[in-house]
């Protein structure tokens, strides 16, 4: 009898760290998705002072971007360019993330550095299995929209 008890508690213990370990799992995928993981290594290769690596590291995920030279040299020597002209990167708000049925991310980043913020937006597709960068593009004029915006949103009262 003490074998069985002993027996049944093991079996117990066995399939509830199982079921525990695979919830688990399954939890940190709905918390931090794999596109959402390539934003953060980009994020954190631009902190670093790292943005060639960040773009060749997005783009490299996508084999049709990856064969867009021209496209590729013109995002490096821009974001290159970033560090230089607006100091040193500080941190990073997203504005905005649209999903489209799980095939389809497009997220939308406020990126503050020292003297002045830009604006970057990141576009995932997922065709099967895997996610890849399907877009990557900047500007400097991220201010100049918000302004736009709330100054569109202003309430005069007129009767």
């Amino acid at each position: 009898m003490r074998y069985v008890i002993r027996f049944a508690l093991i079996c117990t213990v066995i399939v509830f760290t199982v079921f525990a370990a695979q919830y688990s799992s399954h939890a940190e995928q709905i918390h931090n998705p794999p596109y959402q993981e390539m934003s953060d290594k980009f994020f954190n290769l631009l902190q670093q002072g790292k943005a060639t690596e960040g773009v060749d590291y997005l783009f490299g995920t996508n084999p049709a971007l990856s064969r867009m030279q021209d496209e590729a040299t013109n995002l490096k020597a821009q974001f290159g360019s970033v560090h230089s002209l607006m100091g040193s990167y500080v941190s990073r708000a997203i504005l905005t993330e649209t999903k489209v049925e799980g095939m389809f991310v497009y997220q939308h980043y406020f990126v503050a550095y020292e003297r002045q913020p830009i604006s970057v937006r990141i576009k995932y597709y997922k065709p099967d299995a895997t996610w890849m960068c399907y877009g990557l593009q900047f500007d400097g004029n991220i201010a100049d929209e918000i302004q736009k915006t709330a100054d569109s949103n202003l309430a005069f009262g007129v009767k």
